[in-house]
């Protein structure tokens, strides 16, 4: 039978501290706490104020999005109908696909080009062209499939359908559950199509210099990618998972003994 002495048992216990420590350790308040240069406003008794924050710039509209499209009127000019999405491009959406060259169809306008421009800027187009078949017309123009895609850690997964087209980052992420803490603060994967292009850019939430990047404001489309922390990546692995319970239950072992009188 094997015989344990009190050194021998304390060995395996602060072995077993080291070892678990070791992996616990690789969450700590300084990779998960967001924005920690900013300082405490409490004791300053003052707000913290962020300078030249990055502006919003409208997106433009792009091939495959769906555009939700009103008009109304005080009257219709005579023998005209409401627009409605026209025959083979009418989507569950209940909207009017963009197509390759950025044209939508209208009834009784016709095909207009919105491709590459704001919401607003359609708007004042199909509200001109409107003008031939609507007396006063009032258009609304917005994306209806504005879209943001989450990968990786996130709680939730996309995408994720916002009916605004003014999405920041902080907002998409409270719409995912926001950021587990098995996952790394300082490395957020974007993912941008900008036509044949793909653009990848890492954001640090862990500091306020976030507010000034450029890539604050999303387009859609975008796809977010949460990257795992080892620990999480570690204890993923049944193997480790394993060793870490043997390692636990060695410890309670050793633990029990040395709480008996009769160790030698």
């Amino acid at each position: 039978m094997f015989r344990f002495t009190r050194q021998g048992l304390l060995g395996i216990s602060f072995l077993a501290i080291f070892i678990i420590s070791g992996f616990s350790s690789c969450m700590t308040p300084k990779k998960v706490l967001y924005f920690q240069d900013v300082p405490d406003t409490i004791a300053a008794k003052k707000p913290y104020i962020i300078d030249n924050v990055t502006k919003f710039v409208s997106p433009v509209i792009l091939p495959n999005d769906i555009l939700s499209i009103t008009v109304q009127t005080i009257q219709q000019n005579e023998s005209s109908t409401p627009i409605q999405p026209t025959k083979g491009i009418f989507d569950p959406l209940s909207g009017f696909l963009v197509d390759q060259n950025g044209n939508i169809e209208l009834s009784l306008i016709g095909f207009v080009k919105v491709g590459g421009l704001t919401t607003s800027e359609a708007r004042e187009l199909i509200k001109e062209k409107a003008k031939e078949f609507y007396k006063e017309p009032v258009v609304s123009v917005r994306i209806a499939n504005f879209d943001i895609y989450f990968l990786g850690e996130f709680a939730l997964h996309g995408p994720f359908t916002f009916p605004s087209e003014k999405v920041n980052v902080l907002e998409a992420l409270a719409s995912a559950g926001d950021i587990p803490l098995t996952a790394k603060h300082n490395n957020l994967l974007l993912i941008r199509t900008d036509g044949n292009k793909k653009e990848l850019v890492r954001l640090n939430l862990l500091n306020s210099d976030v507010f000034h990047s450029p890539y604050f404001y999303l387009k859609q489309r975008d796809i977010l990618y949460l990257e795992p922390t080892k620990y999480r990546i570690q204890t993923s692995d049944n193997r480790l998972t394993r060793t870490l319970g043997i390692i636990g239950g060695l410890f309670s072992v050793a633990t029990l003994f040395l709480s008996l009188r009769n160790i030698k």
